[in-house]
């Protein structure tokens, strides 16, 4: 079991499959039926399948380059959640606040393979260093979100997410740094992570009350 792994996968899939799972509780909210639950589960499924099918060949590459690719693409989707974990407490210092989605039940399909594919570009990174880690906690965060969104949907439509998109960009950009000076030829543990973790969780906080 590779934890960093397994944790980023648990994190991005539960961060974004949870702004899933919000949109389907307001939807099915207005239309009193199943049917948004299955537009969601649709967008997600046409999204995740084919990412743990076709993409788990991805480890056939040469290892060098998927740690370099893999290392920017944790990099830009770690500075993508910190970007909006910032706009978040800036508004919130403000006095603003969100704005929730409206339209027909295409919005829950679409919300949902969009948050799905935003989960899939990471997991793609994460599959070349341990397929079984990255699937359990993708089908934890999963169970998790759906068990969540059942038992108190009311609720979960009005989570905010700032505080696990911060604590998710650290790993993800500690995960970067990790693979991308592997990639550069360095012998280095992975016990690196921690001190890594730690190290980003006080540079983004300092970012985000900038």
């Amino acid at each position: 079991m590779e934890f960093g792994v397994f944790f980023a996968a648990l994190g991005i899939s539960l961060l974004e499959l949870s702004e899933a799972g919000a949109v389907t509780a307001i939807y099915q909210g207005l239309y009193r039926g199943f049917r948004p639950v299955l537009y969601s589960l649709a967008g997600v499924l046409l999204v995740l399948v084919p990412t743990f099918t076709v993409g788990r060949y991805i480890v056939y590459l040469p290892l060098d380059y998927v740690l370099a690719a893999s290392a920017v693409i944790l990099f830009y989707f770690g500075y993508r959640l910190l970007r909006s974990a910032r706009r978040y407490f800036k508004r919130m210092n403000k006095g603003g606040g969100g704005e929730e989605e409206r339209g027909d039940l295409a919005v829950v399909f679409t919300v949902s393979a969009i948050e799905a594919f935003e989960a899939a570009l990471v997991l793609i990174a994460l599959i070349p260093k341990s397929y079984a880690s990255t699937l359990m906690g993708t089908l934890i965060a999963a169970a998790v979100v759906v068990v969540l969104t059942a038992l108190i949907k009311n609720q979960i439509a009005r989570i905010r997410l700032p505080h696990l998109k911060y604590v998710l960009s650290s790993l993800l950009f500690s995960l970067g740094t990790l693979w991308a000076m592997e990639a550069t030829g360095l012998e280095i543990t992975d016990l690196v992570l921690l001190p890594l973790f730690l190290a980003y969780l006080g540079i983004n906080y300092l970012l985000i009350k900038a």
